[in-house]
């Protein structure tokens, strides 16, 4: 790489987040419980004296090459390599906004799925093409043009969680996010809390959201919206969130099937998001924990997400004693599950999870902390 203006290189450190409470409801505008963690996407870059986007993985094979000025996949071009999905998709969401391109290396700190790396990827590439091009964004435009990268030019219909948790993080505190308004509060833990920290759990199998059965299963919630704002004479209803819980309570007899079982997952963790913003105020982690595990009973149950891998290693967790709680994290088709641990044995947690899971390679446990967002070094 040589293009480039000397003396200009900068690093983007990206966190990864995890969702406590609150999985599978940003994309129908309710509430959700996020935090950014010690792990990271870190793109060191410099600007180009171009147009032109040169990037090299060290996770993954083969160079990123394009242009700002016609970013689009052209009949006759090379094609990317899978993992340049990404940056084209912040290019294109910025458009217009951005002429001048980035060299530069990314690399990721995990090797597994479910605390969303996609996001935190977006939001470093979002970042550097903004800092090369001088672009002043708002914490509140970086989060919605990454949605809109990963919804428009990615093609998975994800919410605005991953992004305002990583966007909006500070270490130590959990991030109450309204996804309607995208918005969020820090959320200080409660005086006389336990030790705590994040443990986290690969299975080691992996999955594309955009291959998965995560794009359906938000169709579904949307087949819900339909009937119940039919039922309720709410013509205007755009997501489940439009609704009350006296509503849905009177109108949940009209749904069946799948779209009844994405509601009933919907509903109950809005309650759950609710009365764990609350514990967590209050310093009650085992009573905070007890909603994560009724939150992945749930996304078992009624988002019918889990492969036996995952379901399994929730298991493990449920059983392990200094666990205050667990759940799936991310879409929950593969990946990895989070938990929240007593601090004061999180290495004996560590090691007794891994032990029962026979030390099964690629499968892997890994303790980390709380982070602030994303910030150039």
């Amino acid at each position: 790489m040589s293009d480039i203006i000397q003396d200009s290189k900068r690093t983007v450190l990206a966190p990864y987040r995890i969702c406590p409470i609150g999985a599978h409801s940003d994309h129908q505008g309710g509430p959700t419980l996020g935090m950014a963690v010690s792990a990271h996407t870190k793109l060191t870059f410099s600007p180009s004296a171009s147009s032109e986007v040169r990037l090299e993985s060290v996770n993954f094979a083969d160079e990123v090459r394009f242009d700002l000025g016609d970013p689009a996949e052209q009949p006759g071009q090379p094609d990317l390599p899978d993992w340049g999905r990404y940056p084209r998709a912040a290019a294109l969401a910025l458009g217009e906004r951005v002429t001048r391109g980035i060299e530069g290396t990314v690399e990721g700190t995990l090797p597994g799925s479910g605390l969303s790396s996609s996001a935190s990827v977006l939001l470093a590439y979002l970042t550097a093409l903004a800092d090369a091009n001088e672009l002043e964004l708002t914490a509140k435009e970086t989060a919605e043009l990454a949605l809109r990268a990963e919804r428009d030019f990615v093609g998975v219909k994800v919410g605005i969680l991953d992004f305002a948790a990583i966007v909006g993080a500070e270490r130590d505190q959990l991030l109450f996010i309204d996804s309607r308004e995208t918005r969020w509060e820090a959320l200080a833990l409660g005086e006389g809390a336990p030790a705590w920290r994040i443990l986290v759990a690969f299975t080691g199998t992996t999955r594309n959201l955009a291959a998965t059965g995560y794009n359906s299963r938000v169709d579904e919630c949307f087949e819900a919206v339909a009937t119940l704002a039919a039922a309720a004479g709410l013509e205007a209803a755009r997501g489940l969130h439009d609704f009350t819980d006296a509503q849905f309570d009177e109108h949940r007899t009209k749904l069946e099937g799948a779209p009844a079982r994405r509601a009933r997952h919907f509903f109950t963790e809005r309650a759950r998001v609710r009365r764990g913003a609350e514990l967590w105020r209050r310093g009650h982690l085992e009573e905070f924990g007890a909603l994560m595990n009724a939150s992945c009973e749930s996304s078992i149950q009624n988002w019918e997400s889990g492969s036996p891998e995952l379901i399994e290693l929730q298991q493990i967790l449920l059983e392990t004693e200094g666990v205050y709680g667990s759940r799936f994290s991310g879409a929950g088709f593969g990946g990895c599950v989070v938990a929240l641990v007593d601090g004061t044995r999180d290495e004996d947690i560590r090691r007794s999870v891994e032990h029962a899971m026979n030390a099964r390679p690629p499968a892997s446990v890994f303790l980390l902390d709380s982070d602030d967002g994303i910030r150039i070094l």
